[in-house]
């Protein structure tokens, strides 16, 4: 009876060991070492009480694993999909240690010698081999949870199937004590160890494939602000030209006047010049020529569809940043907050109080923006991500402004405050 327990408890001790190496925890060291406590107590109390029962069935002794799986979603911050994955490939990897131990110690006839020699080949095996997971092998399973992340989460799916077709064949109730069982049961697992290896190339193969989908998404989504500047660009010069092409015409009337002594007419004339010219002049949010065609191009956008528009702006000229990169960072952003807000039904009471309003300053080498729009509380979120309304080829404009942050080795924040969502990024911009 001590012995199987006692193997459980190795078999915990390692799986704990490569949880903790591997995932990332969400809670205090004291609710990890509360839960883990409580789970094993519990499992052992069911372990006894099953074997004070007469029950000889493996099956519901295998059962009790539930509660650890249980606590292993419990404890650790990523998807539900990556955990299960996780659990049962440790629990694939222990059984299949535990299996070759069985079978290295079979030929001994003594049975105390035999479990005595079994125990401690399990327990050096677990020494020998988790320090070198944990060296060498944890950075390529961390890789394969990203990918895996990536791809359908039916996939978590592999280990636990695996791991019942080890149990039925090779479990404790069919002891691998001949050659060929041996064999067959080396076969087995060089052959679930090849399909993990399939499975990363099929990781890889659908991450590239998005990542192409994404470039050639994003590519086109540049090609429209970069277009989006320079319309802005060429309309101010235009506008430029017209007016020096006017001012012609009104100093000669001016002139008349003047030579005239029509003093009064001079004076109601002008007023008027100056009236025309506040309302055609362009708003001139900051010193940066490309965040200022940009910001010109959304906003007036945005207030021409009857939302109101609040920018505070110190952007310098020289600000060592990439115009192209400076303009992905504003126009994807404002682009999402004019869609949010578009978003708003007209009979919604949040319509008539739209509004979007932009901070950013450039201090100590940093760029810091704030964004804020009104929204209608229809976003989805899921693993603090914000997802995008847009369906699965949404998102594009966010994604971009992210590789923007990551290549100025900055920090981007989202988050929604009541009918307000609020954009928040801090770059470090290059001297």
């Amino acid at each position: 009876m001590l012995l199987p327990l006692f193997f459980s408890w190795i078999t915990l001790s390692a799986t704990c060991f490569i949880e903790y190496g591997t995932l990332t925890t969400r809670w205090k060291p004291s609710t990890h070492v509360i839960v883990r406590v409580v789970a094993y107590s519990l499992g052992t109390f069911l372990y006894f009480l099953l074997d004070r029962l007469g029950v000889r069935h493996y099956v519901l002794y295998y059962c009790i694993s539930i509660i650890y799986l249980a606590v292993c979603c419990y404890l650790f911050a990523e998807s539900r999909s990556q955990k299960v994955f996780v659990f049962f490939s440790d629990w694939c990897f222990t059984t299949f240690v535990s299996a070759l131990c069985n079978w290295a110690t079979a030929w001994i006839p003594a049975e105390n010698l035999r479990y005595l020699v079994r125990i401690s080949l399990y327990v050096a095996s677990f020494l020998l081999l988790i320090p070198l997971y944990l060296r060498h092998g944890r950075a390529y399973v961390r890789e394969m949870l990203y990918l895996f992340n990536k791809s359908s989460p039916v996939y978590a799916a592999f280990p636990f199937l695996a791991l019942i077709l080890f149990t039925i064949l090779f479990g404790p109730m069919n002891a691998a004590d001949s050659l060929s069982q041996f064999i067959t049961m080396a076969l087995f697992i060089c052959f679930v160890l090849f399909m993990y290896y399939l499975m990363i190339l099929h990781f890889h193969m659908v991450f590239d494939s998005l990542q192409v989908e994404f470039n050639l998404v994003n590519a086109e989504r540049q090609l429209k602000l970069q277009k989006k500047y320079y319309e802005e660009v060429e309309k101010g010069i235009r506008s430029q030209h017209e007016r020096l092409h006017d001012t012609r015409h009104h100093l000669v009337a001016l002139s008349a006047m003047a030579a005239a002594n029509q003093s009064d007419a001079v004076s109601e004339y002008l007023a008027k010049l100056l009236e025309q010219y506040s309302q055609s002049t362009s708003r001139h949010y900051c010193e940066n020529d490309v965040a200022n065609a940009v910001l010109g191009g959304y906003l007036g956008l945005a207030e021409a569809k009857g939302i109101v528009v609040s920018a505070e702006l110190d952007v310098p000229q020289k600000i060592g940043m990439d115009d192209y990169e400076l303009c992905t960072l504003f126009g994807n952003t404002l682009e999402n907050a004019i869609e949010a807000c578009q978003r708003i039904p007209m009979e919604s009471a949040l319509y008539a109080e739209r509004f979007i309003r932009l901070r950013s300053r450039v201090e100590r080498g940093r760029l810091s923006i704030l964004i804020e729009n009104s929204f209608q509380e229809d976003l989805a979120v899921k693993d603090d991500n914000f997802s995008s309304s847009k369906g699965s080829r949404g998102g594009i404009g966010l994604e971009s402004v992210r590789a923007v942050i990551d290549l100025y080795q900055g920090c981007l924040n989202c988050e929604r405050i009541e009918n307000t969502f609020k954009v928040s990024a801090v770059l470090q911009l290059k001297p």
